[in-house]
């Protein structure tokens, strides 16, 4: 199965009000998670489209990175930029002391009554380390883990979402700031995402009619990568391939029409 079949499936139907049946092309019957399906458009909408705000800051804040982490900020400052971040830089300075930061991201509640997500200048060091820079001498003790700047009491899901995330900016970083298939996001902000994208999704026991089922598949031709959700749930499962059950029913079809017939003639 490769992405540009699922707007040639053939719908079965709905099962258990959580699953879709479908038939693919070359005759395998596939099993898709509905709310999985819908989650992994919804997080790969929100990575590439939403646009966090800055907050601008009374002062400058004063960064003490490591010379790989300050070379990658002005590198790639265009990528910080699109995080929300804004510096100053001071040649004067000594290296590693030249940046400050005047701007933080700043990120609303997205209308769900959820506390804000807090940003911070370990975030700097974050997004460092998911564009390859070495922040081990980095003296303030900025993280730059997977999980680094994950919201306080954040779950395990938002862990793998990050460690997913992650690891495509890291292994398809080009030069424009695109990651994989979307922009390069903060840890914090990716599990942010995911957060909201689970939430918002169709969920288990929801009734789904044929045209919605459609739409779920629409939504997968969309994707860049529909394989799993974005905490790692599959999207959908291989169940069996239909082409011996069909040609079986062929084979009967033509048994029975090339087979003996009786009529009945009238007597007269």
């Amino acid at each position: 199965l490769c992405p540009k079949d699922f707007l040639h499936m053939t719908i079965i139907g709905q099962f258990n009000l959580g699953f879709i049946l479908a038939r693919c092309r070359n005759h395998n019957l596939w099993i898709l998670d509905q709310h999985a399906c819908d989650e992994i458009y919804n997080f790969e909408r929100l990575c590439k489209e939403t646009v966090i705000h800055e907050q601008k800051l009374i002062a400058p804040l004063p960064l003490e990175l490591s010379p790989s982490e300050e070379h990658c900020v002005l590198e790639h400052m265009d990528v910080f930029e699109r995080n929300g971040f804004r510096f100053s830089y001071d040649p004067e300075k000594e290296p590693r002391h030249r940046l400050s930061l005047t701007a933080l991201p700043h990120s609303g509640s997205g209308g769900d009554g959820k506390k804000a997500v807090q940003f911070g200048r370990d975030d700097v060091g974050a997004l460092c380390a998911m564009l390859g820079a070495d922040g081990t001498s980095s003296s303030e003790g900025y993280t730059a883990g997977f999980g680094a700047g994950l919201p306080e009491g954040g779950r395990i899901a938002g862990v793998n979402a990050v460690r997913r995330y992650a690891g495509l900016s890291q292994s398809g970083y080009q030069s424009d700031g695109i990651a994989g298939p979307s922009v390069v996001r903060l840890p914090k902000a990716i599990a942010m995402f995911a957060s909201r994208a689970c939430r918002g999704s169709i969920m288990i026991g929801t009734a789904l009619s044929h045209k919605e089922q459609m739409n779920i598949l629409t939504k997968l031709d969309k994707t860049d990568i529909p394989w799993n959700c974005a905490h790692g749930r599959p999207t959908m499962s291989h169940i069996r391939s239909l082409t011996e059950c069909l040609l079986g029913d062929d084979n009967d079809i033509a048994t029975h029409v090339a087979g003996p017939s009786l009529s009945v003639l009238s007597e007269e």
